[in-house]
């Protein structure tokens, strides 16, 4: 399994999947962190750090749904550096729930966004 991309925003049943959008206004790493950590209800000892970020996303024992969705309406506008950090964080941990039986996570960006994603991840 790899990132995926849509067109339109990508919709699930709320009973049968844990969505989470990501605020397409985030412009640096701690708002984003802040924003995970609420909304993917990571644990207390959360370290608001892309270690943890990583630790976390490679759990998710403390969320019941099965399938696990992030959706960004854009890119994070960060510095090339944190943003390569980001996208290589979600694209492991994408990889690493890649047939588990435990939980199914993907993660989505923008069709117009996917040559820059790649590009990023490749360099």
């Amino acid at each position: 399994m790899s990132i995926k991309y849509y067109e339109s925003m990508p919709s699930y049943s709320a009973a049968e999947v844990f969505y989470v959008r990501v605020d397409p206004g985030i412009s640096v790493p701690d708002e984003l962190l802040k924003a995970l950590y609420y909304l993917l209800w990571f644990p207390g000892y959360f370290g608001f750090n892309w270690d943890a970020l990583y630790d976390c996303l490679n759990d998710f024992e403390w969320i019941p749904c099965k399938k696990i969705v992030v959706v960004h309406e854009r890119l994070p506008n960060f510095v090339d550096e944190d943003l390569k950090i980001y996208l290589e964080i979600l694209r492991d941990a994408v990889a690493s729930w890649s047939g588990s039986e435990a939980h199914e996570f993907e993660v989505f960006f923008r069709e117009s966004d996917q040559c820059r994603v790649e590009s990023i991840l490749a360099s």
